[in-house]
């Protein structure tokens, strides 16, 4: 049985901010490899499948946007294989020099893979 699936958010949000400091190698972990995986970015791009997806988040690290965004009001729904968590992401992220508000409602799906929680799926609308 793979550990409680918040311990999988705490990881993705660890990771979540490791990318904006311009570290991608904890974000490559969390996820699932394989080619049904999804990712609806902020930026309001549908991606499916590893390859784009890392591509995505690797991306995402090189720009080195800084900041911090954290979960709110995380509700965790856990029925392995299966497990999603939604909430909101929180804090600010520089852009062009400027701090910019993170304001997201997200949605987050994991499936057990070899014992433990993998993202299989990452939805993000920004709100405002």
């Amino acid at each position: 049985m793979p550990a409680a699936l918040e311990e999988a958010t705490q990881a993705f949000y660890h990771a979540l901010n490791a990318v904006l400091g311009g570290d991608v190698a904890p974000m490559l972990e969390l996820w699932s490899h394989a080619d049904d995986v999804t990712y609806m970015s902020p930026f309001g791009e549908l991606l499916v499948g590893w390859e784009p997806i890392r591509d995505s988040w690797q991306s995402q690290a090189d720009q080195r946007l800084g900041g911090r965004v954290e979960p709110e009001e995380l509700r965790h729904f856990a029925a392995p294989p299966l497990g999603f968590v939604v909430g909101f992401e929180r804090g600010t992220i520089e852009i062009d020099g400027a701090t910019t508000p993170v304001d997201i409602r997200a949605t987050s799906l994991y499936r057990v893979e070899d014992g433990r929680w993998a993202m299989i799926g990452h939805h993000t609308d920004p709100l405002g």
